[in-house]
């Protein structure tokens, strides 16, 4: 019999000693998260079930906290490596390694929440301190091993979609200029969480998890079976359009935010409510309309009532669009969407448990960020840059050149390698993007 993962468990994950754990991380180096003789020091626990039995409580509530930040960071190395495979030309490999940059992402999303991934070794956090296993085994299976990361990761976070209860989380962690989905849902219909099932909600807004399992299958042609059999239809201007609307929605506004991309996403959630509301396409005369007014003002600044009910901007960017895509066998630049709108959602949750652990995260976040974008070249290892985000001056002028490579429209890739400076290889360079926003 194959293990499954139980609801039950997922039903009483809880945070609360994941932030404790999380607050005992600040003002350090990630080398001493976990410091020896820490049973997690490596990133992984025992694999078998009867050792991590033994290990004590708050050791394991440790491993899932340290967990989430860094699962975090490393998929926006995975979706930076893709970008570059992608204006490469190496396509199934920009396909392999958005893949990974999901699956990191909903790795950082679960420990967030109190769940952790381990090899096999799969339990949530309680609310006292203890843990619970994630999923069954039957009793024969050698070290009474649960499921493997691939099929743990997409089931659970499918499920906890769907929970009524527990997907509100989502609507709770994920903030727009400091203001969550839920609190701009309810702004507009008081009582929300009665109508319709919140992993609807959590779909419109750009993170659909049931696509997980077929990203794996297309992650497996493009790492396993001669590429040469499986061509993708991509070329240079395709990839090169991709990410141009990948850095205009990720660039950087106050307080380390991502405006552009945020006020797509939230249009696309409160449509979604009003068509489950209503029943209707008519958002001119719905309730976004009635009630706008009572949106916080931030959000009003940020998101105009004529954008917001779709009379402005009716198409979304070109990597929305490319995300909100299904096909089959699913390209790049699908998965790569994807990958950064679970990114953002990712990048959000660590954030939010951050701050609800008390650290202050422009100063306590340093020694491990400062640490880590110096390993990547951002900066020198004795000069970090007193805010991270003039990380994007460095983007900026990089698509400077990158749109000056594209005029005229290169006919191959070799043109485009040949037009001169372009950009290469900073625009590629989005795990800076982890740096700013994070330490915001």
């Amino acid at each position: 019999m194959k293990p499954v993962v139980l609801q039950s468990a997922l039903d009483v994950a809880d945070r609360g000693h994941v932030l404790r754990s999380l607050a005992n991380f600040a003002n350090k180096p990630v080398d001493q998260w976990l410091p020896p003789p820490h049973p997690a020091r490596s990133g992984q626990l025992p694999l078998a079930w009867r050792d991590v039995r033994a290990l004590r409580n708050p050791q394991l509530c440790d491993a899932v906290a340290a967990a989430g930040p860094n699962h975090c960071i490393d998929a926006w190395s995975y979706a930076s490596r893709a970008l570059a495979a992608l204006m490469a030309g190496d396509f199934h490999a920009a396909r392999h390694l958005a893949y990974y940059a999901q699956l990191r992402a909903g790795l950082s999303i679960l420990a967030n929440l109190g769940v952790g991934v381990f090899n096999r070794v799969n339990y949530v956090v309680c609310a006292n301190g203890s843990f619970t296993r994630l999923d069954s085994s039957p009793a024969d299976r050698p070290n009474n091993a649960g499921l493997g990361t691939h099929d743990v990761v997409w089931e659970a976070l499918r499920m906890w979609a769907a929970g009524p209860e527990t997907s509100k989380a989502f609507l709770d962690l994920v903030k727009i200029r400091g203001v969550s989905l839920r609190e701009c849902l309810s702004s507009i219909w008081p009582g929300f969480a009665t109508v319709g099932a919140a992993s609807t909600l959590i779909e419109a807004w750009g993170v659909d998890l049931r696509r997980g399992k077929d990203e794996h299958r297309y992650r497996n042609i493009s790492s396993y079976t001669p590429q040469a059999f499986n061509p993708l239809p991509l070329d240079t201007q395709d990839a090169s359009n991709f990410i141009r609307s990948f850095w205009s929605l990720f660039e950087p506004t106050g307080g380390g935010g991502f405006d552009n991309l945020d006020r797509f996403l939230l249009r696309s959630l409160l449509l979604k409510q009003h068509r489950l509301v209503t029943g209707n396409s008519r958002y001119a005369k719905g309730s976004i309309d009635h009630r706008y007014d009572e949106l916080p003002a931030r959000i009003r600044a940020l998101a105009p009532k004529e954008f917001l009910i779709n009379a402005q901007h009716p198409r979304g960017p070109d990597m929305l669009q490319r995300a909100a895509v299904s096909t089959s066998p699913a390209r790049p630049t699908e998965m790569l969407g994807r990958a950064f709108l679970l990114l953002r959602a990712a990048t959000a949750f660590t954030h939010s448990s951050f701050v609800e652990a008390g650290l202050d995260a422009g100063t306590a976040l340093r020694p491990w960020l400062d640490q880590w974008a110096a390993s990547r070249g951002f900066w020198a290892p004795t000069d970090p840059l007193d805010d991270p985000v003039d990380l994007w001056a460095d983007i900026e002028w990089a698509l400077v050149e990158f749109d000056e490579s594209l005029t005229p429209p290169p006919t191959s890739l070799n043109a485009w390698l040949r037009a001169g400076p372009n950009g290469a290889p900073t625009i590629f360079e989005a795990e800076r993007i982890a740096v700013w926003s994070l330490c915001a």
